[in-house]
């Protein structure tokens, strides 16, 4: 029975990673993996997001509110570079008003951690660093290493526009044993079925082609 528990929550742990890795995919709506972060700010204005294209929405004053936002520009991380891409999300001044997370590559991240502590003017979040992630706060954005994050790229995200929308019924949910129809045993599938999804796409923006 223990042996059954350990492959099971092995299971869990590999679908988890696997959602992990999905979540910066650039698919489109009607893949099987995530609508990801590439998908979020693509600047591919003939595919749809959410099932918009970017053109079909256009406001008063000329600008297309459902544009996808990414920098390509070839340069270094840089203060800079990141006030910029934090500037280029931004809805509005005040709280919520810009991007408060922002994921790149732990290369990405050392850098920044690089520039900032002989200027001390970073500080880390405990709660964040005890649960096990590795973080710095610029500005009132954290900055979060990613394993799975795209070489070359930093995301920035505003949380108050972003999250999961997941099936209650499909939360990880294990179907029942079956047994396999050659060799003795049983086996089951974990179920999830969910996506990433953004209400505003102009509270984010990503850069590629970062370099150290």
């Amino acid at each position: 029975m223990s042996l059954v528990m350990q492959k099971t929550k092995s299971a869990q742990k590999t679908a988890t990673k696997y959602l992990a890795n999905s979540l910066y995919d650039e698919n489109g709506d009607s893949s099987k993996y995530l609508t990801g972060l590439k998908s979020t700010c693509s600047e591919s204005a003939g595919v749809p997001y959410g099932n918009i294209e970017e053109e079909d929405l256009m406001a008063q004053d000329g600008t297309y509110p459902w544009e996808g936002k990414t920098t390509a520009t070839v340069e270094a991380i840089a203060l800079n570079v990141v006030r910029a891409l934090m500037s280029s999300a931004k809805l509005y001044d005040g709280p919520e008003g810009k991007p408060n997370i922002a994921t790149t590559t732990e290369d990405l991240f050392n850098s920044i951690k690089g520039i900032l502590t002989p200027m001390q003017r970073f500080t880390e979040d405990q709660k964040v660093t005890k649960a096990g992630f590795t973080n710095l706060v610029f500005e009132g954005m954290m900055i979060v290493a990613d394993d799975y994050c795209p070489s070359g790229y930093m995301f920035a995200l505003n949380t108050a526009h972003i999250g999961f929308a997941i099936h209650k019924s499909f939360y990880f949910a294990r179907e029942n044993w079956h047994r396999l129809n050659g060799p003795m045993g049983k086996t089951m599938k974990i179920l999830w079925d969910g996506n990433l999804v953004c209400n505003n796409r102009k509270a984010h923006a990503a850069h590629s082609n970062l370099s150290t």
